[in-house]
Formats: structure tokens, sequence, C-alpha cells
């Protein structure tokens, strides 16, 4: 059936592209999108407006023009008035205290509680008594609070209550350490700010909606990347149902070369995570080709008959019939040309990360991706891979279908001391692998050892004397 555009369709590009220029990979940069990241642990993505000011709660607020030209990664304390100044650490109390590059206890020890008496071997002397060991008061913190706007009075908070704390000489220094970072995170007003990368963005929505990268770990997007192979100037085919994340990171893994043909189920592709990829439109456009799974699936039904017009009949148009026309005009060359581009196949991979039961889409997909080329399909559940996986064994159109599960646990580590977190996540996804071949229908014999041997048993050996039958024998037969 031919189709005919009978109505304007909407944009699929990005229209809110803050800035044209190339963004910055190294250097705090103007018009450009960061990540926040607080002592509490918090992220928070924020745009950065020359002349402008960003609130990050009960941390204060802070001018961006005072953070412009530092490189990412760097930390700030905020001041009075929205001011803002470079230190060291988020964490670090002190900017002047000295490093410890060889771990020794002592020195960490008098750097940490040079205000205060000694710490103890071991913490066996706490006596549990609840709040009463501390003899600061929350009225006394809240007077604190409400003297200054200043990164000081943070401090001195910290200071008064490991003052007040009437156990704090009989913990170690590794208990010292730990509690004096748990106050640092609830009082110091500092912030760092990074470079919004695909694995920063990972990192936002694990902790804001998790729900929407399914469950996905920063492993699992490495597992993800480094299996399908993307690469400056590829082709891939894509299936993303985490609104852009993946999409995100194969661009910035591609640095502006190749094509993307992203299959999506809805009238538009859900590409809103690249609102904060600072990409200029058309480089989206040029990338990022979509196509529903309709006109995947029947391409000859879907493309559109469109007649062009002569210029002469151009001229003859109102402007907003002019305008109308070419619009729909760059439409229908728009799907087309995906269309085209899909039947034409030779894809270099296939990534899929997407809640489908792949095993429904695989027949429709799989002849548009190229000899000897991943295939790699990601899955909150396992038992979905497992089905995909006995599909594509007996498809034999994929060579050895493989389901992988990285997890890196992380580790705290104190001077003297290191060992794993009690608390992580303990999923984060599975990803099966596998190299797309061309199986021929027949003709094809196995050759083994097996074979030969079999062969070398049924010929006699040309040394082996022949029997002969006695004539006795022979004349009793007759």
């Amino acid at each position: 059936m031919d189709n005919d555009i009978t109505m304007e369709s909407a944009p699929t590009e990005i229209t809110n592209a803050v800035t044209r220029t190339p963004k910055s990979l190294t250097t705090i940069s103007p018009n450009q999108h960061a990540l926040i990241r607080l002592p509490s642990e918090g992220m928070k993505i924020v745009l950065l407006k020359p002349n402008g000011v960003i609130s990050l709660g009960k941390f204060g607020s802070f001018e961006v023009n005072g953070i412009l030209g530092y490189p990412f990664g760097q930390s700030f304390e905020i001041l009075d008035d929205h001011k803002v100044k470079p230190t060291k650490s988020i964490t670090q109390l002190h900017d002047d205290a000295p490093a410890s590059d060889d771990g020794d206890e002592e020195i960490e020890k008098s750097e940490l509680t040079k205000m205060f008496s000694n710490s103890a071997e071991s913490n066996q002397n706490i006596i549990n008594i609840g709040s009463k060991v501390q003899k600061l008061t929350s009225d006394d913190i809240d007077e604190l609070k409400k003297s200054g706007a200043s990164s000081n009075i943070g401090q001195t908070i910290i200071e008064k209550m490991i003052a007040g704390h009437g156990g704090f000489d009989k913990k170690t220094i590794f208990s010292q350490q730990k509690y004096l970072k748990r106050k640092q995170q609830k009082f110091l007003r500092r912030f760092t700010v990074e470079y919004l990368g695909a694995s920063q963005l990972l990192q936002y929505y694990v902790e804001k909606d998790i729900q929407r990268i399914l469950d996905m770990s920063e492993e699992s997007l490495g597992l993800i990347m480094t299996y399908s192979n993307v690469r400056p100037g590829g082709k891939y085919l894509l299936i993303d149902e985490t609104g852009g994340v993946i999409l995100y990171a194969m661009m910035e893994r591609m640095k502006g070369e190749g094509t993307i043909v992203l299959i999506h189920d809805n009238e538009h592709a859900n590409i809103i995570t690249l609102r904060n990829s600072d990409y200029p439109e058309e480089d989206i456009n040029r990338m990022v080709k979509t196509i529903n799974w309709l006109q995947f699936v029947e391409p000859e039904n879907e493309k559109i008959d469109w007649d062009e017009a002569t210029p002469a009949e151009i001229e003859q148009m109102k402007p907003s019939k002019q305008a109308q026309y070419e619009r729909r005009s760059k439409r229908a060359q728009e799907i087309n040309e995906v269309i085209n581009m899909t039947q034409e196949g030779n894809f270099d991979a296939l990534i899929s990360v997407s809640t489908l039961n792949m095993t429904s889409f695989l027949p429709y997909v799989l002849p548009t991706i190229g000899g000897s080329r991943p295939v790699v399909i990601y899955s909150q559940f396992k038992e979905l891979l497992l089905e995909t996986q006995h599909f594509l064994m007996k498809d034999k159109r994929v060579l050895a279908p493989s389901i992988f599960e990285s997890r890196v646990r992380a580790y705290q580590t104190i001077p003297g001391r290191m060992h794993p977190l009690m608390t992580m996540r303990g999923f984060g996804g599975y990803v099966l692998w596998g190299t797309r071949v061309m199986p021929k229908e027949s003709g094809v014999t196995a050759i083994g050892r097996g074979i030969i041997k079999k062969k070398k048993e049924e010929t006699p050996s040309e040394d082996t004397p022949a029997v002969e039958t006695p004539a006795s024998e022979t004349m009793s037969d007759s």
C-alpha cells in the first residue's frame, strides 16, 4: 500500500541544543551541561549559563562565572555572596594540611586530631550511651548555621561536634576518619564539577531513576560498547529504550563520524537524554536516523511516494504552502532514505537494550547485519536472554551466543586497612554477545581424525597375506 503525507509530522531532531560550538572535554565552559557532585554523594545536572546563579539546596548557591575556566574535576567551596574558591578536595578539612603519601598512621592522626585528644588503638573502650555522648545539641547547631553563610561555618560545626564528642578520643584513627567523613557530607558547603559523559549520565540515573536505564550498571555499559566494537565511521543498528543513554554513549565513542539507525516502537523516538549532550542539531540529525518497527518490517508498504513539484508550481504557491511543501518533501526524503538504508543492510553491529522479547524480532533484524559483525543484546532479566540464546543456537546465524555478567565491587580504603563496602547494588543486568555468520545450506562435510581412522580400518593392508580355502572344503560344498 502506497502512503502519502496527509498531515505535517512533528520534527524528530533535538531543538533545544544550547550551543553550536564544540563542547570542551577538559575545561569548564559556558553554555555547557555539567555534573555537580555534592559532599552528600548526591548529583545534579546543570547548565552553565554565564552570569547565572546555581542553587544546591542546603549547600548554598554560587555564581557560574566563578567556576568557568577551571579544569573538570575541580572542587570548590561556597563563600558569602555566592562566591566560590577552588579547594583541593571535596572532603579535605584543611587545604593547607600536609599530604600523606606513605600512609603513615601517626601523620594521619596528627592531621585529623591535631586540635583534640589522641586516638585509641581499638574501639573496645567505647561505651554506647546514645545521643548523650554528644554535648553539642541540635539547637546549638542551628544557631551556628544562622550565624553566617560561609563554608567556615560548616567547618566550625564539625570541629565543635568533635570537641563535644565524649567518646571521640576512644575511637581508632579509622573510626575517627569515618566519623569525620559523615559530618563533612552533612555540613561542608563544597562541590565538584565533572564532565557530563555517558558514564556520569548513567551514574546520575542510577541514583535518580534506575528504571529508565533498565537497571544497567557501568560495567554492563562498558561490555556493550566493547563487544559491539563501536568506533568512528561505523554504521550501527540500535534498539534503545533508555531514553537515549546508549545512543549518547555511542555518539561519544564515534566522535561525530558514522551513522546510527535507531529503531523505536512509537510515533517518535525517545531520545530525551540528548538534551544534555550539547551536540549541535546538525550533528545529531546527520548521525542519528530513526525508523519505527512497521517501517522496518514492511519497508515496501511504508515507503512514501512523493511527486516533486516543478519550480513553476512552487512559485505559484502561497508562502505558507511553500513552507508546508518543503517540510513534507524533506520528511518524505528522510523516511525513504532510512528505509533504503535498512534494506541495504550490512550494518556493523546490532545493539539492543530493551524489554522486548527479541526472539520475535531477530528474524527481521539478523539479515541486515553484516558477516563477522557482533550481535549484542542487553536485558535486566537473565531468563529473557536464555530464551534468546536458545533461539540463536537453533538458528545458526549467530556463532557462539554467550551471556555475560560483570560486576565490580567497591572497596573502602583507609591508610592501613581495606575492605569491601557492606552495602552495594546486587545487580547490573546481563549481556548476550555473538558473531553474525553466513551458514551454508548444503554441501558441507565434516572432516576429522575420526573419519580418517575409520577408512584405515575398512581398507585391508597390502602386507596381510590372503587366506586360501582348502580344496576339500570346496569339493564338499559343491
